[in-house]
Parts: structure tokens; sequence; C-alpha cells
């Protein structure tokens, strides 16, 4: 039914306008008065327009403006309507006397086509109406779904927020204060302490990268423009800060704002971190540049590391499975910011003399408002 309706359709109303046209003609050889009488005008004029319109149908079927799940009942229209229509004259001539055999044929063929081509816009404007009522209340359920899926996302980032990442904190605590005790601690108690300690701050970092990502997928926040600039300065004084001994080189030019929200450090804290932490040179480092698009801004981040392996950069940017510093939310947590502001994020360069990320960002058309909310931390 889904490319035979409209094509039953457009064959019909072809076969509508050859049936007037024959009978035109035939008028014509026998030189019938016929063709001069009003009525028969009217009709033949009207057949054609039905006509018409009934092939545009078909195609404008053809063209997936009304579900195929519709045909059924547009096909009832059409053949009920033309049968319906004729039966209806059939009557009235049976009753009604006619001047000659030309105006009961071109009577009948008349019925046909303004049936016919009456159901056929009745059919597809029931199937339009359906098709709309059906997208308006599928639109209404997804907007109630969405709405319970946001407001259980902050109930979750509420719960990690105050619950969970203030009792990993005590527990840090308690076991920061056992390490620094001045008291002697036996072995076995200092290792056991350290794990707590170690483990408590990887609570930690989990529970922000939770929480980044909640953010990200609540839908709530707007993006407006924030200074790239000052946050890779930020993140590159945090990454100095953090492991020392590495070499940072930066390009970046002044008073570059870009279309994000208070999450776009994170971006670029776990691409700069993932530069050092993978590295196994004497000296780490890495080198930081950007430049202005047509409408992006370019970011590059290079490292003189390993490289990836091959059989890993089509999976880099999913989510691991397993345990580690970042519990495999690291780079996934960059792709997912990053598409959330519309950019892209991907390895240009590999190899052994290090790595090339590139992130294009959307750029901001103002950047009148310098602030920036507090980021999320780690």
């Amino acid at each position: 039914m889904h490319e035979t309706l409209p094509r039953l359709l457009r064959w019909f109303g072809a076969l509508l306008l050859a049936v007037l046209a024959g009978e035109v003609l035939t008028h014509w050889i026998l030189g019938a008065n016929v063709l001069l009488n009003g009525a028969f005008a009217m009709g033949a004029a009207s057949t054609a327009i039905a006509a018409i319109g009934i092939i545009y149908g078909g195609y404008w079927l053809e063209g997936a403006r009304v579900s195929s799940r519709r045909y059924p009942r547009i096909a009832w229209w059409w053949i009920g309507g033309f049968v319906t229509f004729t039966l209806l004259n059939v009557g009235f001539m049976a009753v009604m006397p006619t001047e000659s055999w030309g105006i009961v044929v071109g009577w009948t063929r008349w019925s046909v086509a303004f049936g016919a081509g009456v159901g056929v816009l009745l059919g597809i404007l029931e199937g339009r109406a359906i098709d709309q009522a059906i997208a308006a209340e599928r639109a209404t359920v997804r907007s109630e779904q969405l709405e319970e899926q946001r407001t259980m996302l902050d109930y979750l980032n509420s719960v990690l927020r105050h619950e969970v990442l203030n009792s990993a904190n005590i527990i840090d605590g308690y076991a920061t204060q056992i390490l620094e005790a001045e008291s002697e601690l036996d072995p076995a108690h200092r290792e056991y302490a350290t794990i707590i300690h170690q483990e408590a701050n990887e609570m930690s970092t989990v529970i922000a990268d939770v929480r980044v990502l909640l953010e990200a997928a609540s839908g709530t926040h707007e993006l407006y423009p924030v200074d790239l600039t000052r946050v890779l300065a930020d993140e590159v004084t945090k990454l100095t800060n953090r492991y020392g001994d590495v070499e940072v080189r930066t390009d970046v030019p002044d008073e570059l704002a870009v279309q994000a929200d208070e999450l776009l450090p994170r971006v670029f804290g776990n691409v700069l971190s993932n530069a050092v932490t993978h590295n196994d040179a004497d000296t780490p480092a890495v080198s930081v540049s950007a430049e202005r698009m047509d409408d992006t801004v370019r970011v590059r981040i290079e490292d003189n590391g390993p490289g990836i392996r091959a059989d890993a950069i089509d999976s880099l940017f999913e989510r691991k499975k397993g345990r580690g510093t970042t519990h495999g939310l690291g780079l996934y947590l960059v792709e997912e910011l990053v598409s959330t502001y519309g950019g892209t994020v991907e390895v240009t360069e590999t190899g052994p003399d290090g790595s090339q990320f590139t992130i294009e960002l959307p750029l901001a058309q103002s950047s009148d408002d310098e602030t920036m909310p507090e980021p999320i931390a780690a």
C-alpha cells in the first residue's frame, strides 16, 4: 500500500483525463452539438480540475507528507467518494430525462471524477489530522518524560553533592588525620589508612565527573560566551602546579570567547592531564595553541608522549569499563561536553613523537560579559 496507492491515484487521474479527451474528440468528430452545451463545458472543466488534483495527490502522498499507515483510510475515502457520488447522480439521471447520450456519459464521468476528487481530499485531510494529533500526543508524553528525567537528574545531583561527596570528604579527613598523626602507626594500619585516603580521593573525583555529566545531560543550563583565553590559562597553571616537572608552551590570542558554560574548564583540564599522565618522557612537554576560524575557535593540545595505539583510537572517547584514576570518564566526559556545546574533539595526529588533540568550539557572538560562574572542580 505504501507505493501502490500513490501510483493508483496517478493512473486513475490520468485515466479520467484520457476519458475526457476521448469523449470530446468523439463529439467533435460526430459534429454533436453537445460541445456547445454550457452544462457539458462546466462538467468537462470540473472533471479536468478533479483529475489533475487526484494526480497531484498521488505525487503529494509519495513525498511522505502523510504517514503510509493512513493510506488504507485514504483509499476507502477515494473509493467510497466516487461510488457514493456516482450512485447518487445515477439516481438523479433515472428520474430526470436527459437530452442525449452525450449528456448521460458526461454526467457519469463528472460524477466519478468529482466524487473521487472530494474523497481523496477528505482522506488526505483526515490522514494529516490523525498524524498531527498523534505527533502532538507524543510530544506531550515526551515533554512529561523529559521533565521527570530532569527532576530525577536534579535529585541525583543533589544527593551526590550533599550526601555522597560529604561522606567521602569525611572519610578522607579521618584517613588524613591518621596518616599525619605524630605517633607511630603499625605498618599494616598505615597501609590501610593510605588505601582509604586514596580511595576517598578517587571517589570524590568520580562523583565530580558524574555531577558534570548530570549537569550536561539535564538540559537546563544555557550556553553563553565564556572567556576561553582565561580558561586555558587557568588550566595550564593548575597543570604545572599539580605535576611540577612539566614544560608547557602556549600560543593563545587575547580575548577569545566561545559559546559554552561553566563546565568548559573540565574539557581542557582532562585533555591536559591526559597529556601528562600517559607521558613516558623524562620531562613531559605540552603545547597549547588556539586560533580563531570563521565561526569556530580551534584549540590544539600536543604532547611528547608515546602516542596512541592504532587499535585504541576509535574507542578513545568511549566510556571505559573497569577501574582507573578516571573510572573511564576522562575523555568520555570531554566528548560529551564538547558535543553539548556543538563542537568537535578528535585525535588529529599521533605517533612515537607524541599526539595532538584538536578541539573546535563555536565562536561566541558576544563576549561583553567577562564573568564566568565558578567551574565545577574535581
